[in-house]
């Protein structure tokens, strides 16, 4: 009659289970890892040391006069604009003509001071506008003779166009696109970090790296309704937003999140230190606009997106409001809007047709 197994042989076959386990899960989560597709890479430096990556793709055919840079939001970074070939905004609009650059603001990959990333750094919505913004249009301009450029504003980075038009800092700024871009965003937003998961802070940051790059695969193919808040179900690509969660998302600082908070809370859009109120100084945005707002957008509504449009001063501005009610296939929601299974169809030629007839 044989002997049972020892509790000391069954711990160690159960370690060796589990390690087989995370080993195949290891191999399975692969398939997401992802790098965008540029063709050349550069860096801007900023008045204050920062070294700020850019991701060039070159136009193809006739090249347009004007290049476009292109922004992120929140705790989101450049991958955003490149995530399949059949979803790729950056690719688009290379192929209309277009000299396309991605940036990364500071805090995020590759974007940060000589020596790397350093838990011990902050930074806010103050230094996108007064210093990486100026930053990024200045080496872009250099690096391609280039009088002006588009400036191409996903979320916060449209904010931070906003803002830098109202300080006298968009000279250089042709006309721009603003994608799910309010100035008073409603406490009723589901806005991650501030007004819905993650909560936590650990070292200066608020952590949404490790649980996107984990759970994003999960949640993309998983169809669980908690991915709403970003891509809507029946607007997806699995594969690209499970890229996106796996490689695109960074943590994000504290003094930023809180400075989110504050405005949400107060009803205001301000400086750190209240000398410029932008929200009061929406007339003084005059440059050309394409704002689009995206129907069912759960973390920067549509209806917030829509009061700042009416408020801006531009004798040139366009309102597009992707939903099925205006005549497209989807209400799109936050992230589907740039990266969504329609939005190459839809999205991607309104956005190319307005910077070229900018152009002119």
């Amino acid at each position: 009659m044989g002997e049972g197994i020892g509790p000391e042989a069954g711990f160690w076959r159960g370690m060796g289970e589990l390690g087989k386990a995370l080993l195949t899960l290891g191999r399975s989560y692969r398939r997401y890892d992802w790098v965008t597709q540029e063709d050349e890479r550069h860096t801007a430096r900023t008045e204050d040391g920062w070294n700020l990556a850019l991701f060039r793709y070159r136009p193809v055919g006739e090249p347009r006069p004007f290049p476009v840079i292109c922004g992120h939001g929140m705790a989101g970074s450049h991958y955003i604009y490149d995530l399949h070939p059949d979803c790729s905004l950056a690719r688009h609009l290379a192929a209309a003509g277009f000299d396309t650059w991605l940036v990364d603001l500071r805090g995020r990959f590759d974007s940060w001071p000589d020596g790397g990333p350093d838990a011990g750094l902050q930074w806010s919505f103050d230094d996108f506008v007064g210093r990486d913004l100026p930053a990024a249009v200045d080496r872009v301009c250099a690096l391609t003779g280039a009088g002006q450029v588009f400036w191409l504003g996903m979320e916060m980075s449209g904010q931070v166009l906003y803002a830098a038009a109202i300080r006298g800092l968009a000279g250089r700024i042709r006309g721009a696109v603003t994608c799910g871009s309010p100035v008073l965003t409603p406490p009723t937003a589901q806005v991650p970090g501030v007004t819905s998961a993650p909560r936590s802070r650990k070292r200066g940051r608020v952590p949404f790296r490790g649980g996107s790059r984990f759970a994003g695969p999960v949640l993309a193919y998983g169809g669980f309704k908690v991915i709403d808040n970003s891509f809507r179900k029946c607007n997806l690509v699995p594969l690209a937003v499970a890229r996106y969660f796996r490689n695109g998302i960074p943590d994000e600082a504290t003094d930023l999140v809180d400075q989110f908070s504050s405005w949400i809370r107060e009803g205001v859009m301000r400086s750190r230190d209240g000398s410029s109120v932008y929200s009061d100084r929406l007339a003084e945005v005059r440059l050309p606009l394409l704002v689009v707002a995206a129907e069912h957008d759960l973390q920067r509504p549509a209806d917030a997106v829509k009061a700042a449009f009416d408020a801006f001063g531009s004798p040139d501005k366009t309102f597009l409001r992707p939903g099925i009610a205006s005549g497209f296939s989807v209400d799109y929601g936050h992230d589907d809007l740039l990266a969504g299974l329609a939005s190459p169809r839809e999205i991607y030629p309104r956005i190319s047709g307005w910077l070229a007839a900018h152009c002119r």
